[in-house]
């Protein structure tokens, strides 16, 4: 069984989406979790998404990323998102890889300054319906 948690918060003064996972996680629980990002990001009128992943691991593999990609695409439309890794792995690479496959705009960070300063940096789109 996998298990995991997940924190989500909204901080009103940088107008970003903060959302923290820790755990065991499934492929389908990773589109469950872009899907809830998704809506909490619709609910405050936000369109940069922030996620720390160091504390997951994935209990699927590799080539489910291809599959969930579809679906995980849907939920990040319109959105930025900026994924704290902590290091380059495979996983991690491959999923940036797909994302942007699907015209996502996501980027993986080694740490969250530098998350947060480039969802600084990067214009808000128009959050899609």
């Amino acid at each position: 069984m996998n298990q995991f948690s997940t924190s989500i918060t909204y901080d009103e003064t940088t107008k970003l989406v903060m959302m923290t996972l820790r755990g065991k996680i499934s492929a389908q629980d990773v589109i469950s979790v872009y899907k809830i990002a998704n809506e909490y990001a619709k609910s405050h009128d936000c369109t940069k998404v922030l996620i720390d992943v160091i504390e997951l691991e994935h209990q699927f593999a590799a080539i489910d990323i291809v599959n969930i990609m579809p679906s995980v695409a849907h939920y990040l439309n319109g959105l930025v998102v900026a994924r704290v890794v902590g290091f380059k792995g495979f996983m991690h690479d491959l999923f940036l890889q797909k994302a942007k496959r699907f015209d996502v705009v996501a980027e993986n960070f080694d740490c969250f300054k530098q998350a947060k300063q480039w969802l600084g940096s990067i214009s808000s789109p128009t959050l899609a319906n």
